[in-house]
């Protein structure tokens, strides 16, 4: 998937119970959903050397684990360092996640975007460095229209109706779980 589809899905995600944990968790959940695309910096090497490593180690388990722990520190730390900086008579809600929650929310995130990112066409190599074999479904395309505009419906319908952002982020997630079942079902048909 790209990565407006990863950033979108990690807000929608923090409109869900998850975002109950507290301050940082929509930070972690958009970091999270896009950190294993750091594979990026493997271009310095040329675009051979990011073919061959682009979707590796940051897509397989020690990155999920690995990624979600360094974007929860980030987020940890860039908490601590703007609560610093603020001046001492402003208030502010302290309703703080936890290094912990921070780490399994950010280490979910991750998760969700090797899972978000296994159904393309271009797949990944799921569980590199300790095997670099390529798995993908071939069931969307990595940009897919449709999970974009139910991503920023439900967000912009959500941030306009407050009300309504829990149920639109579980109509939207619903809708996501449709759409890959609707092309699972038409990738069979058309292999059948």
């Amino acid at each position: 998937m790209d990565n407006i589809t990863h950033s979108l899905f990690g807000a929608t995600l923090a409109r869900t119970p998850l975002g109950r944990a507290g301050r940082g968790t929509t930070a972690a959940l958009v970091l999270a959903g896009n950190a294993p695309d750091i594979d990026i910096v493997a271009t310095a090497g040329g675009s051979l050397k990011y073919l061959e490593w682009h979707r590796g180690p940051t897509h397989g388990p020690l990155g999920i684990i690995g990624l979600g722990l360094v974007t929860a520190a980030l987020v940890y730390g860039a908490r601590a360092l703007i609560d610093r900086r603020r001046t001492s008579g402003a208030t502010y809600p302290r309703n703080n996640a936890s290094f912990v929650q921070l780490a399994a929310i950010s280490t979910l995130g991750v998760l969700f975007h090797v899972l978000m990112d296994l159904p393309t066409s271009y797949g990944t190599h799921l569980l590199s460095p300790f095997d670099w074999h390529w798995y993908a479904f071939d069931w969307m395309p990595i940009i897919d229209i449709y999970l974009l505009g139910a991503l920023a419906t439900g967000l912009v319908i959500g941030q306009r109706w407050s009300g309504l952002r829990q149920r639109n982020a579980v109509i939207v997630l619903m809708f996501m779980l449709g759409n890959y079942g609707g092309r699972l079902v038409a990738h069979e048909r058309a292999i059948a």
